[in-house]
């Protein structure tokens, strides 16, 4: 073997080992990617959404507590307006003392409930600068209490809103004498009949331990942003610019894609229509998408291993394999010069070491095969028509005994259509069994083949007729037994149609020199691809076929009748299929 056949055959075993083991490897890993992806971003923005929708539950919960309060004081107008009176007053009454306790409880008791709640102040708009707070007992006045930074924001806000928030940092008296700084979200709400405020004052680092506790991928921080756009909680130090949120707040859909820093994020955000505040998740695009990174490394690995170990396999093999066809051409080019063989191998180990003891052999008994050829070839004709008898029609015989067996569980012992289906399986049965290879009468062909469709019509509930055009002087000749019944079966097996009752004729016609049988159904047809593989499997030696009826049927014809006959088939999808032999008289 010279080089250029060598590296063709290297090319050829190779292609054939990588292309089997690359291709379902790349289809597979594509897909899996894919498919994870799609999960992992699907996960992601359910996810992300339960996360903001509990998140925003948690944060409208504080609301309401300001709406309550703010209801509180509607509800209780007569008392808010002696408070209002009270702020003006230099002097209280014991009935004054009496009143403001009063309502200092309902004040501490919306605190004690709730531990994220730092502090409430209401403020009536007075002469003296005096408010109420749930951190000292009486009025305070705005001048010597240390947080009043709140009572500017209030004073000078120029919104319309009912309802704002900011976020502040005040010192803190520990022990009359430390100062400790304090991080308070403080929300506001107008008290409209009195001209003043209801200042609530949360807890910064309640609320930030529970958005952390709350975040499951590595990497996420959550926010959440005042109706001005200003950031009021962060679960981590994660610093976006103004412009970034300005950004996400403007942003139509509630889950994409975008970079900040010149890093990708995945980003998820819900608004509250209520209150106007926006709940946004950031997370690193790395984080989430590891798994799908990590599939590709495997999968390109893979690639290269296979790469790899299929080249040095095929080289192992087609080193192997030029040695073997070397071997058989030293062979072949020994016997025809008349020269003795070469060594053979000692022992056969696979499939070249087989062919080469077999070629010896061949040539070795040469002459002994010859003189054998034609009994051998006889035997082998008989054998086959044997055979092919033997086969015919296995699946009728096995789903008419299992419809006998259906029938019998459901009937009783009275006569009916059960026993005419074992009658005709019976006479069918002795039929195909006697004398199976001599040639029968065409009407007695004609009668045990209506046994049959009596048969399939107990079966198939009537769901077909048999049409029968023929002349009367057929009757005088012979065909081989069993023709018909494989036609008829093809017919209903891979012709009818669900729920459409099939018309099945059969036409018998003698001209000058040839008897023509036809079986042409109104069924489901075939298309041309499907006729040129049935085609193929009528020529072919395959023995299993789902139209094994039809196969043994043309290879009896051929063995009977010769070569040039057999079956012809014609088929058009919808419309039908029609089966015909011709064979001589």
């Amino acid at each position: 073997m010279n080089n250029k056949y060598y590296r063709a055959y290297f090319f050829k075993n190779l292609t054939n080992f990588l292309i089997p083991m690359l291709i379902p490897l790349l289809v597979m890993g594509t897909l899996s990617i894919f498919l994870i992806q799609q999960y992992v971003k699907e996960t992601i923005n359910d996810n992300n959404m339960n996360l903001l929708k509990q998140t925003k539950e948690n944060m409208e919960l504080i609301f309401n507590d300001l709406d309550s309060l703010n209801s509180y004081i509607i509800a209780n107008a007569n008392e808010f307006n002696n408070l209002q009176t009270m702020m003006d007053k230099r002097t209280l009454t014991l009935k004054d003392y009496k009143d403001l306790a009063s309502l200092k409880n309902f004040i501490n008791s919306s605190i004690s409930a709730r531990s994220y709640i730092d502090s409430v102040y209401i403020y009536f708009q007075n002469n003296s600068g005096k408010f109420i707070t749930s951190t000292t007992g009486g009025l305070v006045n705005l001048a010597k209490y240390p947080d009043y930074s709140w009572f500017n924001n209030f004073y000078y806000y120029t919104g319309r809103e009912l309802t704002w928030s900011e976020k502040r940092t005040i010192n803190k008296t520990l022990f009359d004498k430390i100062e400790t700084p304090a991080n308070l979200i403080t929300m506001y709400r107008r008290i409209i009949d009195h001209d003043g405020v209801l200042v609530l004052n949360i807890k910064s680092e309640y609320i930030e331990d529970r958005l952390a506790n709350l975040v499951t991928t590595e990497g996420q921080s959550l926010f959440i942003v005042n109706n001005e756009n200003n950031i009021i909680f962060k679960d981590k130090e994660y610093n976006l610019k103004q412009s970034d949120i300005n950004r996400i707040i403007s942003e139509p859909n509630s889950f994409f894609e975008a970079d900040f820093n010149n890093e990708s994020f995945v980003v998820s955000k819900i608004t509250s229509k209520k209150y106007g505040w926006s709940y946004i998740s950031v997370t690193p695009h790395q984080s989430l998408y590891h798994v799908p990174k990590r599939l590709l490394n495997i999968v390109l690995i893979l690639f290269f291993i296979c790469i790899i170990s299929s080249t040095a396999l095929t080289l192992y093999l087609t080193k192997k394999m030029a040695n073997d066809v070397k071997m058989i051409l030293s062979i072949f080019e020994s016997a025809e010069q008349g020269k003795s063989l070469p060594p053979m191998p000692s022992r056969i180990h696979d499939v070249h070491s087989y062919i080469i003891h077999h070629i010896s052999k061949n040539f070795m008994e040469h002459n002994l095969l010859k003189l054998h050829l034609s009994e051998q070839k006889y035997k082998e004709q008989a054998m086959e028509f044997a055979a092919l008898q033997s086969q015919l029609n296995p699946h009728f015989l096995f789903n008419t005994l299992e419809t006998i067996n259906w029938k019998a569980i459901g009937l009783t012992g009275s006569p009916n259509e059960l026993n005419e289906m074992i009658e005709n399986l019976a006479a069918i049965l002795r039929y195909s069994l006697d004398e199976e290879n001599k040639m029968v009468p065409i009407m007695e062909e004609i009668k045990y083949t209506i046994h049959y469709i009596e048969i399939q019509k107990i079966r198939h509930k009537d769901q077909f007729e048999v049409i029968w055009e023929f002349e009367e002087d057929i009757e005088k000749y012979h065909v081989k037994k069993l023709i018909l019944q494989p036609l008829i079966e093809n017919s209903l097996q891979h012709g009818m149609i669900s729920g459409q009752r099939c018309s099945i004729k059969i036409k018998i016609q003698s001209t000058s020199d040839h008897l023509k049988i036809s079986v042409i159904d109104n069924g489901k047809g075939m298309t041309t691809e499907r006729l040129v593989e049935v085609q193929e499997r009528l020529n072919s030696n395959a023995e299993h076929s789902n139209h094994i009826g039809l196969i043994n049927t043309h290879k009896r014809l051929k063995v009977t009748y010769g070569n040039e006959y057999g079956l012809v088939i014609r088929s058009k999808i919808g419309l039908g299929t029609v089966i015909r032999i011709v064979m001589p008289k």
